[in-house]
C-alpha cells in the first residue's frame, strides 16, 4: 500500500512542478532520455565544428549525492517553490521518519534515522533529488550546461583566452553552490575534454577549489565514449568486445535449445539491445565499422541456420540468412531509429525543446515536384553526415511523399518506415 500511495503522491506532484524544472534536466523526467542528452551535447559540438571553433565541456563527479541532499535544505527549497505546509510536512515526516540500519559480514547495527539522503529505490526519492539540485542551472552566466540527475556537464565555446576565463568564472559559481548546498564535488574524477578539429587547441587550465582538473582525450558520457574529434572508434571497438562477448554466452548457455523464437527473443534482449543503445549518437558512416557491427548478427544469424539444420553452412549469404529469419539489418534498424526519434521530437513523444529547436523545415520559394520536407544538407566533412539530425532529413526525404509524419500513429508511422526504406 505504501508503494501505491507514494506512486499516487509522485504523479499530482510532478503534475505541478513539471514546467518549474529546468529543460537541461534529462534524468527521471517522462519523454526525456539519456538519448536527449547526449543529443543536446552532440548538437553543441557540431554547431562549434562548423564554424571552426572549439567546445569545452567540463564533466562533473558528486560524491554520493543522492545520500548528502540535506533535509533542512530540501524542505526549504520546496517551500521556496510554492509547496504547501501539509505537504512539506508529510514529506517531513517521509523522509525523517524512516528507520534506517549497516549490515556488514553478517552483522547487523541498531536502528537509527538519518538526517540526509533521499531514497533512489523509491518514486519520490529521484523527483524530491533534481527539484534539490534544480536551482544549480541558474547560478551559470556565461557557459551552459546539461543534467542526467547528478550527472552535470558544464560547456562553452572557446573563440578567445576571454572564454576560458568566463567558463573558469562558472566554475567557481558551481564549487561555490556545492559548498552551500552541501554537496561534494569528487575533483579527482572530474575532467575537461575540448572538441575541435583545430591544429592547434586553446588549452586553458581549469581548477575547481584550486585543484587542478585533468584533460584527457575521451570520457564515457552516459554510457557512451566520446572522443575530441566526435569520431566514436573508441566507442564502437569495445561495445563490439562486449557483444561478441554476450553472445559467446549465449550460445554456451542454449546448447539444448532448440526454439528459434527463444534464441531470437534472447538475442534481442542481451546482444542486440547493446549494440543500439543511443546509436542516433554514434551511428557510423565508414563502411568499416558498419560491417564490423553487423558481423555480431551474421554469426548469430548462422547459430540459427545450425539449430534449425544440424550443421554449420558458411556459404549462405547474410542477405540470405537475414531474409530466412525476417531479421533486419542493424544498419537499417539505425536508420529506421534515427527517423523515429525525430517523429517522436515533432509530435511530442519527446519532450525537448532544445532538440525540436534545431530541426528546420523545408519551406520553398516555388512549388517543387520533388521536394522533400526537410533542407538537404551538404558538406565536404564525413562528420556532418554522421550526424542524426542530417542523417534524419536525407532519410526522411527519400520517402516524404508517403508518409504524414503530423498525423501518423507511431505503429503505422514505424511500420511504414521500414516498408518504404527496405521491401
Amino acid at each position: 500500500m505504501s508503494k501505491i500511495f507514494e506512486s499516487i503522491i509522485h504523479k499530482r506532484l510532478f503534475r505541478q512542478v513539471k514546467n518549474l524544472i529546468s529543460p537541461s534536466q534529462h534524468g527521471f523526467i517522462p519523454k526525456r532520455s539519456t538519448a536527449t542528452n547526449l543529443f543536446c551535447l552532440t548538437n553543441k559540438i557540431i554547431s562549434s565544428f562548423q564554424i571552426g571553433s572549439q567546445l569545452d565541456v567540463i564533466y562533473t563527479d558528486f560524491s554520493k549525492a543522492f545520500d548528502s541532499i540535506d533535509f533542512g535544505f530540501l524542505l526549504n527549497k520546496l517551500h521556496g517553490l510554492g509547496f504547501h505546509v501539509n505537504l512539506t510536512d508529510w514529506l517531513h515526516s517521509y523522509l525523517c521518519n524512516r528507520s534506517l540500519y549497516v549490515y556488514f559480514n553478517n552483522a547487523v547495527s541498531r536502528e537509527f534515522s538519518g538526517t540526509s539522503g533521499v531514497p533512489q529505490d523509491s518514486n519520490l526519492g529521484p523527483l524530491l533529488f533534481i527539484l534539490f539540485i534544480n536551482d544549480l542551472t541558474s547560478v551559470f552566466k556565461y557557459s551552459e550546461c546539461l543534467l542526467f540527475a547528478d550527472d552535470l556537464k558544464l560547456f562553452s565555446s572557446m573563440n578567445s583566452n576571454l572564454d576560458a576565463v568566463l567558463l573558469q568564472s562558472d566554475l567557481d559559481c558551481l564549487f561555490e553552490w556545492c559548498t552551500v548546498n552541501k554537496l561534494h564535488l569528487n575533483i579527482e574524477k572530474c575532467s575537461i575534454l575540448s572538441y575541435t578539429r583545430k591544429s592547434q587547441p586553446l588549452n586553458h587550465v581549469y581548477k575547481i577549489n584550486d585543484l587542478v582538473l585533468s584533460r584527457s582525450d575521451s570520457v564515457t558520457d552516459l554510457g557512451i565514449i566520446f572522443d575530441t574529434k566526435l569520431d566514436f572508434s573508441q566507442h564502437i571497438n569495445p561495445m563490439v568486445s562486449k557483444a561478441y562477448r554476450r553472445l559467446g554466452i549465449l550460445k554456451r548457455k542454449t546448447k539444448e535449445f532448440s526454439s528459434e523464437i527463444a534464441l531470437k527473443v534472447l538475442y534481442y534482449a542481451h546482444v542486440r539491445s547493446s549494440l543500439e543503445y543511443c546509436s542516433i549518437i554514434w551511428d557510423p558512416i565508414y563502411r568499416n565499422k558498419i560491417e564490423i557491427i553487423e558481423r555480431i548478427q551474421n554469426n548469430f544469424l548462422r547459430y540459427l541456420l545450425y539449430k534449425k539444420n544440424g550443421i554449420y553452412l558458411q556459404d549462405v549469404s547474410s542477405s540470405c540468412l537475414r531474409d530466412m529469419f525476417n531479421i533486419l539489418s542493424l544498419c537499417s534498424r539505425r536508420d529506421v531509429s534515427c527517423v523515429l526519434f525525430f517523429y517522436k521530437v515533432i509530435n511530442g513523444s519527446i519532450d525537448c525543446t532544445d532538440i525540436l529547436s534545431a530541426i528546420n523545415f523545408a519551406v520553398p520559394a516555388r512549388s517543387l515536384r520533388n521536394q522533400g520536407s526537410f533542407p538537404n544538407v551538404y558538406s565536404r566533412f564525413k562528420y556532418i553526415d554522421r550526424f542524426s539530425l542530417y542523417k534524419f532529413y536525407k532519410t526522411f526525404n527519400k520517402i516524404s511523399g508517403e508518409l504524414d509524419i503530423y498525423h501518423m500513429s507511431p505503429t503505422v508511422f514505424k511500420s511504414n518506415c521500414f516498408q518504404l526504406l527496405y521491401t
